[in-house]
């Protein structure tokens, strides 16, 4: 009787577990790469909508573009002192006038009134104080005159004394007679002591009095001039020579006291004022250089002043013209400069682009080497100018980055660019 062979079971070979073993990682890792490549936000673009530029070495020139204004460089502002109706206009917005030449007349009626009133009262009082003047004076002429008198009694009385002493000691004339001549001198020496310590006290108040009296004068005669200047401001007159502008009078129109009438410009210099955006207010000094140019000559100016204030986002700078002055120059002309901040300096560069609008210089979409791909980069960027950016930190020279414009690409991840 055959016996049942026990039938073993055949061990799988271990090469063949490596293979299977290697076969379910390489399907879980391109699963996972598949399930980790969705995940990642994208956004497809053809390559011919962006701009690429690639990071380079070089001299980084700090400049920046600014759009100036001819003006002026000294201007003198028209204002009514005092207002009334234009009675006469004697010349023309856009005229050369000197200094002092008549340009409208103004007529107010109460003004001159009050200025005659004022000029009245004025006169009135300037002719009380010359006469109070003139009364010390008087007292001083007759105080004078008092002590000559006195002076000139004691003299007398003394030649008659020595005479009466004779003529006692001969009984040729009582002793009540030279007693009176005696008592009549030691009177008139009192007289005499009384009247000079009267000069005395009429010496003070007279020249403290008369010191308050020219003061009072100086005053009423200032108010006078002022209240003549103030009736003859109704002729207004150019303060300067130069050329009139932004003159819009009318004969029969009524002008408010500080009213705006017009300006006068000085002709013969100008200035440039130029409005530069805040942020590179901390960087924007006087003696700085700029370059423009104008019907093919290139001109240079410097900055003469910065104006601390910020309007809307942006500040004032003054600057004029170094050597050769343009002559083919306008009052309100605008010119397109570029301002030097500072020496050029080797650094990393960027292509200036639409990105640095969308993210502030912060971060980047950077091309992978075979250019399929861009992928976001956090960097650091310093100084600007209206070609390049520098930059600081992220980037590496010959790097590929899209510079133009991130608007609808700023929550994604990566860039894949379509050929």
């Amino acid at each position: 009787m055959a016996m049942d062979r026990k039938i073993e079971k055949q061990r799988t070979p271990l090469w063949k577990m490596g293979l299977m073993a290697l076969t379910a990682g390489l399907v879980l890792f391109f699963g996972y790469q598949m399930l980790s490549d969705a995940s990642i936000r994208t956004y497809r673009v053809p390559q011919e909508q962006l701009i690429v530029s690639s990071v380079q070495f070089g001299a980084f020139e700090d400049l920046i573009p600014i759009r100036g204004t001819i003006q002026p460089f000294e201007s003198v502002f028209l204002d009514a002192v005092i207002g009334g109706a234009v009675e006469e206009v004697y010349v023309e917005e856009g005229a050369f006038v000197v200094a002092g030449q008549p340009l409208v007349q103004l007529s107010n009626t109460s003004t001159r009134l009050n200025a005659a009133q004022a000029d009245a009262q004025t006169t009135e009082q300037l002719n009380t104080l010359t006469n109070t003047s003139n009364n010390f004076e008087y007292r001083r002429l007759s105080t004078e005159r008092q002590i000559l008198d006195t002076e000139y009694r004691i003299t007398t009385l003394s030649r008659q004394k020595r005479r009466f002493e004779q003529l006692v000691g001969d009984n040729l004339i009582s002793e009540e007679e030279y007693e009176a001549i005696i008592d009549e001198l030691d009177y008139q020496r009192k007289l005499l002591a009384n009247l000079r310590s009267r000069e005395q006290v009429e010496a003070r108040e007279r020249d403290a009095r008369l010191t308050q009296i020219e003061g009072q004068i100086a005053m009423l005669t200032e108010n006078l001039e002022i209240s003549q200047t103030s009736f003859e401001s109704l002729l207004v007159r150019s303060p300067i020579s130069g050329q009139l502008t932004s003159f819009p009078v009318e004969i029969g129109e009524s002008k408010q006291t500080g009213q705006r009438l017009g300006q006068v410009d000085v002709i013969d210099q100008y200035k440039v004022v130029a409005q530069i955006d805040e942020f590179y207010v901390s960087r924007v000094t006087p003696e700085q250089d700029a370059t423009f140019t104008l019907a093919g000559v290139e001109y240079g100016a410097r900055v003469v002043k910065v104006y601390p204030e910020i309007t809307q986002g942006t500040f004032e700078v003054d600057l004029v013209f170094v050597s050769d002055t343009p002559s083919n120059i306008r009052r309100g002309q605008t010119l397109q400069m570029e301002l030097t901040l500072g020496n050029p300096v080797e650094s990393l560069l960027l292509p200036l682009g639409g990105f640095i609008q969308d993210t502030g210089g912060n971060w980047v979409f950077v091309l992978d080497a075979e250019g399929n791909f861009a992928y976001r980069r956090d960097i650091r960027v310093g100084r600007r100018n209206n070609r390049f950016v520098e930059v600081r930190e992220g980037l590496q020279q010959g790097e590929r980055v899209i510079t133009s414009s991130y608007s609808q690409m700023e929550d994604m991840e990566r860039i894949q660019l379509i050929q």
